[in-house]
């Protein structure tokens, strides 16, 4: 399948630290991408490059086949751009801090009018568009600068953790919409949410120190971690470190975890389970909950070691 968006040995350096590093990946047509990193990993870098708000030092990368340097008033033109921050004009009204922006990305003045009211009626703040920005609520700005980036219906969509801070049922909204474009736009979201990922995404990557660690679907990352399991014990009573030196003498129990009266690990051995089960009854096990590893446990243990 055709690329819609493309890194090549991407690199960006801020204040002597590396941000990325040699990043190359590409994002199919009409697929749903995202990208989940620690605060501070470069995640937002990605997107601030790709729409052009900072420079990249090193590298090349393309939309639609189009180099976003050379070519990038095309490139903007059929990108949306959703910032992690709202960053909407309070010398403006809401209505027209869409329309204009509309108008920048080439919709006429009454296309951009008429899809400002369709957007707002969608997403439920058509009472509020001769406001300003500073009179809303955190979760109407947030649905305003959803509606400007999808105001001019680009074929690329960067959404920079587009529902957080927002209430359950202003997440649905929006999701709501970005679900109905599947299959339809290129669509590169950044979430800290594993359940958003888990739902949304047709692709999962993992940025951990300026690369790109991870990249498949859901089910595909799953199968690295080759049937490890998580196990989840409970206790009567805090059972002391003296639990966690008798499990170190069990190799294959990895990353056991003692928080008050619960301990967690992981194994891809059923066996080992149950050498621990026999130690914990001793310390007045009350209860036992298992689960297969999910994005978030093969998150933890990207980002943090020990499961691999």
């Amino acid at each position: 399948m055709e690329a819609s968006v493309t890194l090549k040995a991407i690199a960006k350096i801020y204040r002597n630290r590396t941000i990325l590093a040699d990043l190359s990946f590409g994002i199919e047509k009409g697929t749903t991408f995202v990208i989940l990193g620690e605060c501070g990993s470069g995640k937002s870098t990605i997107l601030k490059l790709l729409v052009g708000i900072i420079e990249r030092d090193a590298g090349t990368a393309y939309i639609h086949g189009k180099d976003i340097s050379t070519r990038w008033k095309e490139t903007r033109t059929i990108t949306g751009y959703l910032p992690q921050r709202n960053e909407l004009d309070n010398e403006l009204t809401v209505f027209e801090n869409l329309t204009i922006y509309g108008q920048l990305h080439g919709l006429s003045a009454r296309a951009a009018k008429r899809k400002a009211v369709e957007w707002s009626i969608r997403l439920g703040f058509k009472r509020m568009l001769r406001q300003s920005p500073e009179t809303l609520s955190y979760g109407v700005r947030r649905k305003v600068s959803f509606a400007r980036a999808i105001i001019h219906d680009p074929k690329v969509l960067l959404l920079d953790e587009p529902t957080k801070g927002l209430d359950p049922a202003s997440k649905r909204t929006i999701w709501k919409v970005i679900d109905s474009m599947k299959g339809k736009k290129t669509i590169l979201f950044i979430t800290q949410d594993f359940p958003e990922a888990e739902r949304y995404a047709d692709r999962i990557a993992i940025l951990n120190h300026g690369n790109i660690k991870m990249n498949g679907t859901l089910d595909r990352l799953i199968e690295t971690t080759h049937g490890l399991t998580r196990y989840h014990l409970m206790f009567q009573n805090a059972p002391g470190k003296g639990l966690l030196e008798e499990l170190k003498e069990i190799p294959k129990v990895i990353r056991p975890s003692l928080n008050g009266n619960d301990l967690e690990f992981y194994s891809r051995e059923r066996t080992q389970f149950f050498k621990v089960l026999e130690i914990a009854l001793r310390y007045g096990l009350k209860d036992i909950d298992t689960s297969h590893c999910q994005l978030q446990d093969l998150f933890t243990g990207l980002i943090e070691g020990g499961l691999e």
